[in-house]
Formats: structure tokens, sequence, C-alpha cells
């Protein structure tokens, strides 16, 4: 099934960043960050939306 294969792919790769960074979360974090800015994709910043969120749930819990 070609999921499957594009899922093994996706898993290899993972696989192949994290050894390349021997694990280290640090690391691997770290090179993300400086890939970013290169990255044609555009990032969505979502945190104001999950403040909201998060602050309309207390509000409803505290009635």
């Amino acid at each position: 099934m070609i999921e499957n294969e594009i899922l093994r792919e996706v898993w290899r790769n993972r696989d192949a960043f994290a050894k390349r960074h021997r694990y280290n979360l640090d690391a691997m974090v770290e090179e993300l960050r400086q890939m970013e800015p290169q990255s044609p994709n555009k990032l969505v910043d979502r945190s104001a939306e999950l403040k909201k969120t998060r602050r309309r749930k207390r509000q409803r819990s505290d009635r």
C-alpha cells in the first residue's frame, strides 16, 4: 500500500535525522531552528489562539 511506503520513508528520514544528532533533542531542535528561516513554507503562529482557548476553558470551569 502506498500509504505504508510513505510512512516508512518519513520514519526512515526521521530516524536518520535523529541518528545524525546522536538522538540529542537539543541538537535536533537547534538545527531545526537554524533551518526555519530558509524554509519556503509559511509558518503560522497559533499561540494567541491557544491562549484564548485556554482562557475560555478556565472561565467556563470557574462558573
